[in-house]
């Protein structure tokens, strides 16, 4: 015996199944509903490029940061140092969650040169109908041998490109040696 359909509006019992009038007609009317908007917002930012589109903007969420790291004591350059951009407010670097063999990280450590010199690229952000911006951006100075750095650079320190790609000059970073002198009692 097979089991009896019930409509839409009569209580089911045991061994009955529900099934809608409609049935499955729904489910494609109600998709079409939501994958033309995303198409037609995928079109616009193809056909205009993503940064002069009213609806899509591409905005820089963090500055370009260019500049030197020294030795603070002998004002030689420092090779190999670790330049990380931290997320706002953070003060630590923190060692994101592995994922298989690979790590998540919003952005990559950079090294310096063998001059000491550093050129940290700017970050590019997609808004929909709104402005994104950068105020503010942290960056963590590390290097086996001497002091941690943190240091801020604000908005007011940047200057802007001719292309409009905001560019901080950070001029000379100086790091502090470890200091290796132990007390022993």
């Amino acid at each position: 015996m097979r089991p009896r359909t019930v409509t839409k509006g009569e209580m089911p019992r045991h061994g009955v199944h529900f099934r809608s009038k409609a049935g499955a007609s729904e489910r494609p009317r109600r998709l079409a509903l939501v994958a033309a908007p995303l198409a037609l917002l995928g079109a616009v930012c193809v056909f205009t490029g993503c940064q002069s589109s009213p609806v899509l903007n591409s905005q820089y969420i963090s500055p370009r940061v260019e500049g030197r790291v020294l030795d603070a004591a002998t004002s030689q350059p420092i090779r190999n140092v670790s330049i990380q951009r931290l997320a706002p407010g953070q003060t630590e670097v923190v060692s994101p969650p592995a994922v298989g063999d690979r790590t998540l990280e919003k952005t990559p450590a950079i090294r310096t040169d063998r001059d000491g010199r550093f050129d940290l690229d700017s970050e590019r952000d997609l808004t929909l109908f709104g402005r994104a911006g950068w105020y503010s951006v942290t960056l963590a100075f590390t290097h086996k041998g001497y002091e941690r750095f943190v240091t801020n650079y604000t908005l007011a320190s940047a200057v802007v490109a001719s292309n409009g790609e905001p560019v901080v000059k950070a001029g000379n970073i100086l790091l502090q040696p470890v200091s290796n002198n132990f007390t022993v009692r």
